[in-house]
């Protein structure tokens, strides 16, 4: 008995020696979780600004992985810290709030309703017009649209209608799917972005598609049907995260033929409506301001009340020789906030409405309009303005002889 206890210690023997032989790196300790975790937080608004919920993680168990879903059916959000984590909610309203923990031995998850009773006032109005306009080709530009060299350019409207009246738009061509786009480098992006919005004439039925994401297999996509033009909405509510890399405005068609766009704009809860300053106005039957170098200028009644402006008074302009005359606001208010100067304008002929802020005469912006009826022209000065020029006024005047009447002028940023 005793000489087999002996030769089974000697047969166990290599097997202990090689055992142990073993370094940890060949065969790494480590601790498996053998009880699950139990999902637990807590949900206090912020003293500061109740907009904001602080999620305090409570959950108990070993080894402990955490994710959060700030609302129901976003994705999950891995948890890095240990410290509070902070829900942002702008709006008014209820939503669930998530917590996913696990281990090796297994998950659990637990979720509390938050309830948000303001809309956030640091926000501007919800019922303006939170947009930027970032696509308005009236000067015959292409602005940014081709940051790559890409081949599009500024042509006449090919179908002007109720939904688009603009006379210049942008043109892309494409000859085969996808083989074109437009793009505009952006660095406007935030988690409070709304919408994009783009009008958009098809000369075949497709799909334009908008990316703001590198990925060229992410983007957004509607249905347009050819021979009109439509608005389009791409809905980016949640789609924008902090972090996230977002470097432009990305727009193409799935299918070959002619694309035409305009007027595309970007919403966002944090972008402040337009702050217009009415700078002319003449129901007070003074030139105010507008004569600034003793120019022939005066208040008349209005040549042709409707729709477009109802005003009893107006100022006019008469030009013996195109650029002979002109209204001159000689005071200082253009700075880089800049977004638009809009004018009421009513022409006896066809001909063009000039818009100068520089003092250098060789420039300016030239807007199109059409003889006997009032419009609104719209002078687009995002981007336009710098901090080292000097804008000393704002110049208006036509390029034909003749009559002009002006009104209802503002100065927005």
């Amino acid at each position: 008995m005793k000489k087999s206890i002996k030769l089974a210690s000697l047969l166990l023997l290599p097997l202990i020696v090689l055992i142990s032989s073993c370094g940890e790196e060949e065969y790494p300790q480590g601790v498996i979780e053998s009880t699950a975790p139990t999902a637990s937080f807590t949900a206090v608004p912020w003293d500061a600004n109740p907009n904001y919920i602080v999620l305090t993680n409570t959950s108990s168990g070993e080894g402990i992985f955490s994710a959060w879903r700030y609302k129901a059916g976003a994705s999950y959000v891995r948890d890095e810290s240990p410290e509070p984590d902070t829900a942002y909610y702008p709006d008014m309203g209820m939503y669930e709030v998530t917590l996913l923990v696990g281990n090796d031995a297994g998950q659990d998850s637990t979720t509390i309703t938050v309830t948000v009773d303001q809309r956030d006032p640091d926000l501007p109005d919800p019922n303006a017009d939170n947009c930027l306009v970032i696509g308005d080709f009236e000067d015959g530009e292409v602005g940014g649209w081709n940051s790559w060299g890409q081949d599009v350019s500024v042509v006449d409207n090919p179908s002007p209608s109720a939904v688009n009246a603009s006379d210049k738009v942008l043109k892309m061509t494409q000859t085969d799917p996808f083989s074109q786009n437009a793009n505009l480098t952006a660095d406007f992006y935030t988690p409070n972005a709304i919408k994009i919005t783009v009008d958009v004439y098809f000369e075949v039925e497709g799909s334009l598609k908008l990316q703001i994401e590198p990925d060229f297999a992410t983007g957004y996509f509607q249905d347009v049907t050819p021979g009109s033009w439509v608005t389009l909405e791409y809905d980016l509510q949640g789609q924008v995260v902090s972090g996230g890399e977002y470097p432009w405005v990305l727009i193409q068609g799935n299918t070959a033929g002619n694309y035409y766009i305009d007027n595309i704009k970007y919403c966002a809860l944090d972008i402040a409506a337009d702050n217009c300053d009415l700078i002319g106005d003449f129901e007070d039957g003074q030139v105010g301001d507008w004569n600034a170098w003793g120019q022939d200028v005066s208040v008349v009644d209005n040549p042709s009340v409707d729709a477009g402006n109802t005003s009893a008074l107006v100022l006019k302009m008469t030009q013996t020789d195109p650029f002979a005359t002109n209204a001159n606001r000689s005071i200082p208010i253009v700075t880089e906030n800049a977004t638009k100067v809009t004018v009421d304008v009513y022409f006896e002929v066809d001909g063009s409405l000039k818009l100068q802020i520089l003092e250098d005469f060789a420039t300016g912006y030239f807007l199109d309009v059409t003889a006997g009826s009032w419009t609104t022209l719209t002078y687009n000065l995002v981007g336009e303005v710098n901090g080292s020029d000097e804008y000393p006024w704002i110049l208006i005047q036509g390029n034909t002889a003749g009559d002009y009447y002006i009104d209802n002028i503002q100065y927005c940023e």
